[in-house]
């Protein structure tokens, strides 16, 4: 398991609110999409949690508005790996 954390900014943006979606691509194939707000300076961030270890791709999107065209980040991969555990074994002759 580990929490992924999406963040960045929006270079040019009129007011706080706007709303930033997030797509992942998991390891099958299936995506999850994420909302976001900007605060007052054009930065977001959310966590979220995954489970299944593989490739993720990640992109961030703004939709257009009055002033600004649309605008998708370029994709980000990230990795997440299994968690390492051991077995331990007692062997008592009687």
């Amino acid at each position: 398991m580990a929490n992924v954390l999406f963040s960045g900014t929006i270079s040019a943006q009129a007011a706080a609110g706007e709303t930033v979606t997030i797509i992942v691509t998991k390891p099958d194939g299936t995506k999850d999409t994420w909302t976001t707000p900007t605060n007052a300076v054009g930065a977001y961030s959310i966590t979220e949690t995954y489970t299944v270890a593989g490739s993720y791709s990640a992109v961030a999107s703004v939709a257009a508005d009055t002033e600004y065209a649309a605008a998708t980040s370029p994709p980000v991969t990230f990795s997440i790996t299994l968690t390492n555990r051991t077995v331990t074994l007692n062997v008592t002759l009687s």
